[in-house]
């Protein structure tokens, strides 16, 4: 029968593959709200660049039918904006039950770990007692010899 420590050791390997994956997992997550945060950032410039523009041209004046063009493309942009504002809010929604598994799964190794250190010490001193005990025997054995 294969010694308890030995015994715990595939379980805690199984607890290192969950925390790997959940690694990954955590990266991606961090990954995605990272993008989000970036296409937010481009698109509220995109936004006010072309608010801008549209501006400018209205001090220079222009008609009704390129008025509308402007108002509908910042309206697209402004439900873009929204849309990846929304998507950005899911994201960081999925990072925080993320990081909670990931920090689940990190305390489920260590304390597996520490829980194969302590049955290796007691296998350890287990060993050394059994190891003593035989010295001792043998110590008795020399002394009757000898007597």
């Amino acid at each position: 029968m294969a010694k308890r420590s030995q015994r715990l050791k595939v379980v805690l390997d199984l607890a290192e593959r969950k925390k790997k994956q959940a690694d990954q997992l955590l990266a991606a997550s961090r990954a995605r709200v990272e993008k989000d945060k970036q296409q937010i950032a481009q698109l509220e410039a995109f936004l006010a660049d072309y608010q801008r523009q549209y501006e400018e041209a209205g001090r220079q004046g222009f008609g009704i039918a390129k008025l509308e063009v402007y108002q509908s493309f910042i309206r697209k942009i402004a439900t873009a904006l929204a849309q990846q504002q929304n998507a950005l809010r899911m994201n960081e929604n999925e990072l925080s039950a993320v990081e909670r598994h990931w920090t689940q799964c990190y305390g489920q190794v260590v304390a597996m770990d520490k829980l194969v250190d302590k049955a290796q010490d007691q296998e350890r001193k287990l060993e050394d007692k059994k190891l003593q005990q035989q010295l001792d025997e043998r110590a008795q054995m020399i002394k009757s010899n000898f007597i």
